[in-house]
């Protein structure tokens, strides 16, 4: 067979495994699910694996229940969890830099060590969380709500944080 009829064949086979798994611009609802139960095991290298077979480049967790998992050490740099129950989550030392936190429940997550910078955290609930030595530099934080935080000074990079002025503080 010609190199462009191989071409051809092998485009044609492409397109028919996007076919039976939604298109490259919208995972199915079977590829997410999957997806966010690798998440849930802590296997979010595998995760990032499946995302990038499909032809994601990132990570796709918006509207994710998350509550509870065990993510400490996981690279979510870059992933959508706009939305998403993280609520109890142990997070120490993830690497969330460049996430869309967009209003996500983050209530009592230990998020001590993470590294949320550039991250979106807009409308994100981080009431009662442990968030020491958690750096923030650059992060948006547009409406997030930090209520029962007890230390805000241990917070890393709050001082260069976008919209500071609008988060809420409440003891």
């Amino acid at each position: 067979m010609p190199l462009p009829a191989l071409a051809a064949v092998a485009g044609l086979v492409a397109a028919a495994h996007l076919g039976r798994r939604g298109s490259a611009t919208d995972l199915s609802k079977e590829d997410k699910k999957r997806i966010v139960e690798l998440v849930q095991q802590g296997l979010v290298s595998e995760a990032r694996a499946l995302a990038v077979e499909l032809g994601f480049d990132t990570l796709d967790l918006s509207s994710a229940y998350l509550s509870f998992a065990n993510l400490s050490d996981a690279d979510l740099s870059n992933t959508n969890l706009s939305n998403a129950n993280l609520s109890r989550a142990l997070m120490r030392y993830a690497k969330l830099a460049g996430a869309n936190l967009t209003n996500a429940n983050l209530f009592g997550v230990d998020l001590s060590g993470a590294d949320l910078s550039g991250a979106n955290l807009s409308g994100a609930d981080l009431s009662a969380s442990q968030l020491d030595d958690a750096d923030f530099t650059g992060a948006n934080l547009n409406g997030a709500k930090f209520s029962g935080i007890k230390d805000k000074a241990a917070l890393k990079g709050l001082s260069s944080s976008q919209n500071l002025d609008s988060a809420v503080f409440a003891p």
